[in-house]
């Protein structure tokens, strides 16, 4: 019988969890476990909706974990050995556009095991996520790299034991459906993995979780997280910039704009963040009828062009690089001491 104990995402057996000034961290039980919770993983991207799975993956597939290799510590890892896991491909789900083609085997970075002062190991596993262990099978979503591929995220492999959501091993037990429903409860309401286990007249099936991929778009992420990119004060005030022009667009395209109530005394600056499949963007910035033409990159964070004292309409013209989809944000904004000259 499996022992459970509801803490925000997860399971928890056996293992006791301390908090130290705001911060928690993972205690090994008498399970041989060391579970680091929730509260501790702080993901540069997530992973867990199927906008993340489609805006973030290049496949979303069923893997069986064959084997799993002790790999070398680094000189930081101090008593953590890292662990790899060599997994076979039975299934293809979903790809992106122009995706290159998932290997029939594959290699991913695993959570290892902590050496003991006593000689042993215990287990590391992150609360709310499988380890992805050897004889058993998951549906995943990963991205190439230069050397493989790996998961998008840590929320992005889900258990999928005699081809069933939520039966399998899921942070390093044994697990069933009706327990896995309950431990993701507290994923986004859009998780691939709350669709995937929903109770529902049939359960949930792979043709179920394709049909979604297929419908879902990355877009809006892509939108947000342009915005969120994005320098909105350059002058580093209490007070909000008032943006000349301001706004968003989808990519591959292009976005034209004209500003004409630019102040001919002062300087600007252009922002501009860009989001998505594509490395970079084509800006054409046009002050005083005189052009200019540059590369920015994407994914990158936000872009500073300079605006100087323009005379007449300012225009600019920003278009994808390639044909990957993604989204662009900008705005138009008074350089910094435009205030204090002002003043």
């Amino acid at each position: 019988m499996l022992s459970k104990r509801r803490a925000g995402v997860g399971i928890a057996a056996g293992v006791a969890v301390l908090t130290v000034v705001g911060c928690a961290v993972a205690i090994a039980g008498d399970d041989g476990r060391r579970l680091s919770p929730r509260a501790s993983y702080d993901p540069f991207q997530g992973s867990a909706t199927a906008q993340e799975w489609v805006a973030h993956g290049d496949h979303a597939a069923v893997i069986r974990v064959t084997r799993e290799t002790a790999a070398e510590p680094g000189p930081k890892d101090g008593d953590y050995v890292p662990r790899t896991v060599t997994a076979t491909v039975t299934q293809v789900l979903w790809s992106r556009p122009r995706a290159p083609r998932l290997p029939e085997e594959i290699t991913l970075q695993a959570k290892g095991w902590y050496t003991t002062l006593w000689g042993g190991q215990e287990e590391a596993a992150r609360e709310g996520a499988p380890r992805l262990e050897p004889g058993h099978t998951y549906l995943v979503a990963v991205s190439g790299t230069a050397n493989g591929v790996e998961l998008i995220g840590d929320d992005a492999a889900l258990p999928y034991d005699a081809a069933t959501f939520g039966q399998g091993e899921f942070e390093g037990r044994a697990i069933s459906p009706n327990a896995y429903r309950a431990a993701v409860r507290g994923l986004p309401e859009d998780a691939v993995a709350e669709f995937a286990i929903s109770e529902t007249y049939n359960p949930r099936t792979l043709r179920d979780v394709q049909r979604l991929l297929e419908g879902t778009s990355p877009l809006n992420l892509y939108r947000q997280q342009a915005l969120n990119s994005l320098h909105t004060d350059v002058n580093l005030d209490r007070e909000p910039d008032h943006h000349a022009d301001e706004g968003a667009g989808d990519l591959p395209g292009r976005v034209r704009r004209r500003v004409t109530t630019l102040d001919p005394g002062t300087d600007y600056f252009l922002s501009l963040a860009c989001s998505g499949r594509g490395t970079a963007i084509t800006l054409e910035l046009t002050v005083d009828g005189k052009t200019d033409t540059r590369q920015l990159p994407c994914n990158t964070g936000s872009e500073l062009v300079a605006v100087k004292q323009p005379r007449d309409e300012v225009a600019y013209e920003i278009a994808s690089a390639g044909p990957d989809i993604g989204a662009v944000a900008w705005n138009v904004s008074e350089a910094p001491g435009h205030a204090d000259r002002d003043g």
